[in-house]
């Protein structure tokens, strides 16, 4: 991502030539002025000929060129913010998704809590009836011995009394 300073601070160096070169098209011309007070064949008088032109040809080339630059400058600026907006929105959004990542987290754990919960009640619940069912056999089968028990009595009553009856 492109940082809005890093870009005035090319703004900055692209403006502060244009701001330096009419300062120094008026230096050159009273520089002019002063060498056509000289001798015109001096190589100093040529060197102020040639820097001149060049300054003059520097200043056409950057009339032509200046209000492309502008739009372009504007168009970076325009474009630098956009890219600011979206980054600040998909940051956003990436917290919102790392919240929403943390509160399932913790919807689950929550849920493992409330299962391993009713998961012991019915490991509890499983051993009480397990032990109730245990118990009832016991009974059951005591139960069961006792009918047996009373049940042969009963015969052996019977039978008693029969040989009893028989007998007579």
């Amino acid at each position: 991502m492109l940082k809005s300073s890093n870009i005035n601070s090319v703004l900055n160096e692209l403006s502060e030539p244009v701001a330096k070169e009419p300062q120094a098209q008026s230096s050159s011309s009273n520089g002019n002025s002063k060498a056509a007070t000289e001798t015109c064949c001096s190589s100093k008088d040529q060197d102020v000929i040639g820097s001149l032109a060049a300054l003059q040809l520097s200043a056409g080339v950057l009339q032509i060129a200046q209000p492309p630059l502008d739009h372009v400058r504007v168009q970076l600026r325009e474009l630098i913010g956009r890219q600011n907006k979206i980054y600040i929105d998909l940051s956003k959004e990436k917290y919102k998704l790392d919240c929403s990542e943390v509160a399932k987290l913790n919807d689950m754990m929550s849920d493992v809590r409330r299962y391993k919960d009713k998961l012991a009640k019915i490991k509890k619940e499983m051993q009480g009836i397990y032990q109730r069912t245990k118990d009832l056999k016991k009974r059951a089968a005591n139960v069961a011995a006792c009918k047996q028990r009373d049940y042969q009595r009963k015969l052996d009553r019977q039978q008693h009394e029969e040989s009893l009856i028989g007998g007579h």
